[in-house]
């Protein structure tokens, strides 16, 4: 019984040696791949927005400025101070991508939400007026409509008779063509295609990166 407990334990020492080099392993291939990924990522960016390079440098790249602002890509859990509409507030975890925050020693301390789509959905000013985005009670589109964001539309068939049918179902109450619209928002869908949209699509990443 006691050269089977010995070897049992042996083997058990074993198996945890064993398990302890493999997850070291898995650690170093995990931080290689999320530099991999991150140097990826900033190299899509540098690509996609490249006519950013002409612009004006930031004025707020000083040392005091730069050590006093920071950001996460890990979920902070939701604001409560932003009062943002109950039946949505849930929601806001599959919007979240990036929190951005700065301290000040007045008044001006400020945190900027990023959702997946690169639109701002959060600017919270805590010494100041809190949350500067409405609530969002917006059926059909919470942190769609009212937030900081681009808008593309086709102006050749957006509410065009000329678009052609498929675009123009027909006509509404008032007996006129109904065409449909056809935009794009930087921050997701409306909820407007049923079972497909019942839970809000938001806009996903393509990269992210943050050289600061």
């Amino acid at each position: 019984m006691r050269i089977d407990y010995f070897i049992s334990a042996q083997s058990a020492l074993q198996w945890l040696a064993i398990f302890s080099a493999t997850s070291s392993q898995l650690a170093t291939t995990a931080n290689a791949q999320s530099s991999l990924l991150d140097a990826l990522d900033e190299a899509l960016l540098n690509d996609i927005i490249e006519a950013y390079t002409t612009h004006e440098p930031s004025t707020c790249t000083s040392p005091a400025s730069e050590s006093a602002t920071s950001f996460s890509f890990n979920w902070p859990g939701t604001n409560a101070a932003s009062d943002w509409f109950p039946e949505f507030e849930p929601l806001e975890q599959g919007l979240f991508q990036a929190i951005m925050s700065h301290t000040d020693a007045g008044d001006l301390s400020w945190s900027i939400r990023i959702g997946g789509g690169g639109n701002m959905y959060s600017h919270f000013a805590s010494d100041l007026y809190g949350e500067t985005m409405p609530p969002q009670k917006h059926t059909g589109s919470p942190w769609i409509d009212e937030v900081q964001q681009s808008v593309s539309v086709n102006t050749v068939i957006n509410k065009k008779l000329s678009a052609g049918p498929e675009f123009c179902p027909g006509p509404n109450t008032e007996n006129k063509t109904e065409c449909k619209p056809y935009f794009i928002h930087q921050a997701g869908a409306y909820q407007e295609d049923a079972p497909n949209t019942d839970v809000p699509f938001f806009s996903p990443s393509l990269a992210r990166h943050c050289s600061g």
